[in-house]
C-alpha cells in the first residue's frame, strides 16, 4: 500500500498503524530536545526558541506543541491529506495559511505567525534553501520506516539541513521478533551509526531507552540523542 492510500485509511478510521497521538508523549519529547540542546536546566516553557524540523511528519502533534511552545516548525511529508489534518490542528481558521506552488519544492504552506512552515513534497528532494537551518531536528520512526536502501540519502539530507552542533531527536522501534521485517523495522543505536546511515555526519550522545509504552505487542519505543558533527 503507498503511503497516500495508507494515510487516506488511517484518516477515514482504519487501523492507525505506529501513530501515537497522546500529548504526554510529544511533551516528553520535548523536554528530552531540550534537555540535550539546552544545558542549564531549561524547560519547555522556558527556553530559547530553536528552529525544529520533523521530516516524514504525516500529522504528528509534536509540531503543533513544538509550536505552541514559541518553536519555529518546519514538516515535510508527501500526502497532502496528512498535512492538511496537521493544519487543522493549529485552529479552525483557514486563512492562517497560505500556499505558494513554488514548482520544483511542491506545494508550501506557511502559518501567518511565521513559525511554521509545511512543505508538501519528497524528504529526498534536494532543498538549497534548508541547507544548514535546523537547531534541531525531530524524528519520530521516519528512519524506522524506510528499507535500507532508501536510508542512506534520508540521512544525508537531514545532515544538509542540520546546523553543526544540532540536536537530532530520533525514536525507533526495538522489536523482539520479526526483526528482519517491515516498517516498522527494528532498529538499534548500531542501525543509527552506520556509515551508510548517520554514522558519517552524527554523534551518538545519548540513549534514551524505552521514551513511552506502545499498545502494539512484542515492541518497544526507543529514543536516542544524535550530535550533528562539524563540518570540515
Amino acid at each position: 500500500m503507498a503511503w497516500k492510500d495508507t494515510w487516506a485509511d488511517i484518516l477515514n478510521g482504519g487501523s492507525p498503524r505506529w501513530k501515537v497521538d497522546n500529548l504526554d508523549a510529544k511533551e516528553k519529547a520535548l523536554a528530552h530536545i531540550i534537555e540535550h540542546h539546552h544545558a542549564g536546566g531549561s524547560s519547555p516553557d522556558n527556553c530559547e526558541p530553536m528552529r525544529i524540523l520533523c521530516p516524514l511528519a504525516g500529522d504528528d502533534p509534536f509540531v503543533q506543541y513544538a509550536w505552541s511552545k514559541g518553536h519555529d516548525v518546519t514538516a515535510i511529508d508527501i500526502v497532502p491529506d496528512a498535512l492538511k489534518a496537521m493544519r487543522s490542528q493549529f485552529g479552525d481558521d483557514v486563512d492562517d495559511w497560505t500556499s505558494e506552488n513554488q514548482q520544483k519544492n511542491g506545494l508550501v504552506w506557511k502559518h501567518r505567525s511565521g513559525r511554521a512552515t509545511l512543505f508538501e513534497g519528497d524528504i529526498l528532494m534536494k532543498r538549497p534553501e534548508l541547507v544548514n537551518s535546523f537547531d534541531v531536528i525531530y524524528d519520530k520512526d521516519s528512519f524506522g520506516a524506510l528499507s535500507l536502501e532508501m536510508r542512506p540519502k534520508f540521512c544525508e539530507r537531514l545532515s544538509e539541513f542540520h546546523k553543526d552542533g544540532g540536536t537530532l531527536y530520533i525514536e525507533v522501534k526495538n522489536k523482539e521478533t520479526g526483526r528482519e521485517f517491515g516498517p516498522p523495522y527494528h532498529v538499534e543505536k548500531e542501525c543509527l551509526m552506520n556509515p551508510t546511515a548517520f554514522g558519517t555526519w552524527f554523534e551518538h550522545k545519548a540513549s534514551l531507552g524505552e521514551v513511552y509504552p506502545l499498545k502494539m505487542p512484542g515492541m518497544k519505543q526507543t529514543g536516542h540523542i544524535l550530535r550533528r558533527a562539524l563540518r570540515r
